[in-house]
């Protein structure tokens, strides 16, 4: 109840919503045995909250001086704010006992299943004790690219907004467009999987890909910048496989389509916090990383749309990846022998267009094929006289 007031009071320049008179110092003002990253990031916010708002000045909120002549309260409000923040910092401070006690126990354990499973139920104690913390909800809502994703109420807060919209957004397209089945049978996702084409100059191909779009073949000329956002606390870092595979290559043998593999990376760590996989983490590690050279999907003439389906994989351990073949490429079979775990994907589709023949040039590939409008009953190749 308090955070959402907060957070919705914030937004109203009309209403104040803070007190006029300081708060008691408690658990989440505390900072000795709690992160700093859980403190509102606006300093002048900060000081309204826990100093009192300068009643000359107004809140920060407020920047126009005709909205300061119309500054008021609500009635009672500040005392409503104040008792009821107080009643919920008191239950933060209990679990915050509740795990103390657990990490007095953690020293005692060489078990490392028990150490994992104290550890989860420290995260979720931890997520109780802030869950509600105006200061968190406030830092969530209006600055959420420099929270602390190592902090297990951030992550949850993470989760809960990508779960409400992206995360149904993307296996709505995933299955929509079926990449589920047509190259793994199915995926229960564990992190959120963003992709964009940065060295685009045009912003409206720079920013980040909505699941499904149909983009122009220039604009997907060099290697994708990937964010790949897990919700699960990773201790140290995890490594991490991602492939890029087009399952709509016209095979004129078999009068259908194959697989070909795009784009190949392993044993890339990644953990909560440094999450993105970039041209610039490429060019110091390129050759560590990289098993299949990127090579965008060139249409050819009357072909049909094909998909570019990215998909992301834990891995149990470091892979040593060579020769791998990108012609008919098997990607069950791909995951099934290197112990691959799905937990993202993401798909973007490309059909024949003007800068397709100067790429297929850059890339040293043919001008390519101009396929038949209508698709014939007989392969193309391989026909008897």
């Amino acid at each position: 109840m308090i955070g959402n007031r907060f957070v919705r009071s914030v937004s109203s320049r009309n209403v104040r919503f803070l007190s006029s008179t300081s708060l008691r110092l408690g658990v989440w003002t505390e900072f000795k045995n709690r992160p700093s990253s859980l403190k509102l990031i606006d300093s002048e916010t900060y000081e309204d909250i826990f100093k009192g708002i300068n009643p000359e000045k107004g809140p920060a909120s407020i920047a126009k001086p005709e909205e300061l002549r119309a500054y008021h309260s609500p009635l009672h409000i500040d005392d409503t704010f104040k008792l009821a923040y107080n009643v919920l910092e008191a239950e933060s401070e209990d679990y915050y006992k509740q795990v103390e006690s657990l990490r007095e126990r953690l020293s005692n354990i060489q078990d490392q299943k028990e150490i994992d499973q104290i550890n989860n139920h420290i995260d979720k104690l931890l997520i109780k004790a802030e869950r509600q913390n105006p200061e968190v909800m406030y830092n969530i809502e209006y600055f959420p690219e420099k929270i602390d994703k190592n902090q297990p109420v951030y992550r949850e807060f993470l989760k809960n907004k990508w779960e409400s919209h992206d995360l149904m957004v993307t296996m709505q397209r995933l299955e929509q467009l079926s990449v589920i089945p047509d190259t793994l049978p199915t995926l229960v996702p564990k992190a959120e999987v963003n992709v964009k084409f940065s060295h685009n100059v045009d912003p409206s191909f720079a920013d980040w890909v909505t699941p499904g779009e149909i983009l122009p073949t220039f604009a997907v000329s060099q290697p994708p910048t990937i964010k790949i956002q897990e919700f699960d606390r990773i201790d140290g870092e995890q490594l991490y496989s991602v492939i890029v595979i087009n399952p709509d290559t016209p095979d004129l043998t078999t009068n259908s389509f194959k697989t070909t593999l795009q784009y190949g990376l392993c044993n890339v760590p990644l953990n909560n916090v440094d999450n993105i996989i970039n041209p610039a983490k490429l060019l110091a590690n390129g050759d560590e990383y990289t098993f299949k050279e990127y090579e965008p999907l060139l249409p050819e003439k009357n072909a049909q749309i094909q998909r570019a389906c990215l998909w992301v994989f834990r891995q149990s351990g470091p892979l040593s990846l060579n020769n791998v073949s990108s012609e008919k490429f098997d990607v069950r079979e791909f995951t099934s022998e290197n112990n691959l775990t799905a937990v993202g994907a993401h798909v973007w589709r490309q059909h024949f267009d003007r800068s397709v023949n100067d790429l297929r040039s850059k890339f040293g590939l043919d001008k390519g094929r101009v396929f038949h409008r209508v698709r014939r009953p007989h392969p193309l190749v391989g026909l008897s006289n």
